[in-house]
């Protein structure tokens, strides 16, 4: 796919002189320096950037480019490409995006991989996405989804979306497979009003298995994961019949509202990965957060505020506990390339080798109270968010006592209007099992 996707993306370039005129291009290098009082970066400093830090990265550079042909008034054809070189990682070179994308006024399509918008002023701990917060880098595959909410009168409006992805990475579990689906409800009660209530299901399958072989791949497999239905997945005897595949799957209610000192979100992201979660036995877990606009602030322009709690996962419930992002079949649990897709919070180890009794996610009991503000002053964009988490392990192996970090970050902006952006950032991470880390660096971005 990666080879058909770089043949399309430079046939818009090189292909016909008429074609090539019709191609909006824009693109942008960047550049950045990091620099850590300890072995690695402080928390903010690497974490849901689309893996462009590493852990141990001291230099990272992205090329990106993006070209779109408009097919008619209301159609158009995308194609873009973004490259990284950090050190620090395993793999110094890797695409962050490659696609071709169709839009028209009611489809939007994408082949390949493509980074997710940052929502609520790149404040949020989650991207107001438990499981897909860009704390990883962007799965390939496809997506056929709304272009827009559809609206089917005044007050109402759907959204939607279908996803297929492959998880091509070094995991327990080989060529895993990813499906994906989306039903959202718009409500506009007036122009100050608005709720949003979405569901999103995501689940793995499919794939090699160095325990149980090969992983039912067929189309009889996909149905009993698309409809979640239990049924024998691992050929074994005594199995005890669960749906097939890993699934994850969230919640999400949002109300939109507007005052006179400026616009509100109120919000809950509530998660699952089983029947006790879909039936909400593990209240209250998940994010719970506000994001406020201020009217005519010359200073600060967004605050947000999200209380996070995995604590709980149906540990009451009868059919046991959720035991977030984590698999008995599919080991690697809910990550790519050792990153944590979704909540950047939960705690993964790459340490040790992962085996058919083990997993590397080490820590999926969180309890967290994270503040982001940005604003600014005069030419200078400044952005801060700061976390407080307690890290409780799982329920299997609990961390007693429990780990307590506080992450801050602050990052300042400016742009030159002619020569590009160039940035400064800073962070500190401390706690009750690390030393105080300390970090910093300094970014340029021009975007042509």
């Amino acid at each position: 796919m990666i080879r058909y996707l770089l043949f399309i993306f430079c046939f818009t370039g090189i292909g016909s002189q008429t074609f090539a005129q019709s191609v909006e291009w824009e693109g942008g290098l960047s550049a950045a320096g990091l620099f850590s009082s300890e072995e690695t970066n402080p928390f903010w400093m690497m974490m849901n950037t689309d893996r462009k830090y590493g852990a141990e990265t001291q230099f990272a550079g992205l090329a990106e480019v993006t070209g779109t042909y408009a097919i008619s008034t209301n159609a158009s054809l995308e194609a873009g490409v973004g490259l990284y070189y950090r050190d620090g990682v395993e793999d110094e070179f890797q695409r962050r995006e490659l696609y071709l994308q169709f839009r028209n006024t009611w489809l939007k399509a994408t082949l390949g991989s493509q980074a997710a918008p940052r929502v609520a002023g790149d404040l949020s701990a989650t991207n107001k996405n438990f499981l897909m917060s860009g704390n990883a880098r962007p799965l390939g595959g496809i997506m056929l989804e709304a272009n827009e909410p559809i609206w089917v009168s005044e007050t109402f409006a759907i959204d939607w979306g279908l996803g297929h992805y492959q998880l091509n990475d070094d995991r327990f579990v080989d060529d895993v497979r990813v499906h994906y689906k989306r039903l959202g409800l718009l409500i506009r009660f007036n122009e100050q009003h608005k709720l949003r209530a979405q569901i999103q299901h995501y689940a793995q399958w499919a794939g090699t298995s160095p325990v149980f072989g090969e992983l039912p791949s067929d189309f009889e497999a996909f149905i009993d994961v698309f409809i979640a239905r239990k049924a024998p997945e691992i050929d074994q005897e005594g199995e005890i019949l669960n749906a097939v595949g890993n699934h994850l799957g969230t919640f999400l209610l949002d109300y939109e509202f507007k005052t006179s000192i400026g616009q509100f979100s109120v919000y809950h992201e509530h998660p699952f990965e089983d029947g006790s979660g879909t039936r909400w036995a593990n209240f209250p877990d998940g994010v719970w957060g506000v994001y406020f606009q201020p009217n005519n602030s010359r200073f600060l322009e967004a605050v947000l505020y999200e209380y996070i709690d995995t604590n709980d996962q149906s540990a009451s419930d009868v059919s046991g506990v959720d035991n977030y992002f984590r698999n008995n079949v599919y080991r690697s649990g809910w990550s790519y390339e050792g990153a944590v897709i979704g909540l950047p919070f939960i705690l993964i180890d790459n340490s040790f080798a992962v085996t058919d009794t083990n997993s590397p996610i080490v820590s999926n009991r969180v309890q967290a109270h994270h503040f982001g503000l940005k604003g600014r002053v005069k030419k200078v964009d400044w952005l801060l968010k700061s976390s407080v988490v307690s890290q409780l392990g799982s329920y299997s192996t609990p961390f007693v006592p429990e780990l307590n970090f506080w992450h801050n970050y602050l990052s300042l902006m400016y742009d030159t209007e002619k020569y590009g952006v160039v940035s400064l950032f800073t962070a500190v991470d401390s706690g009750s099992a690390i030393d105080t880390n300390f970090g910093g660096g300094v970014a340029y971005q021009y975007r042509f």
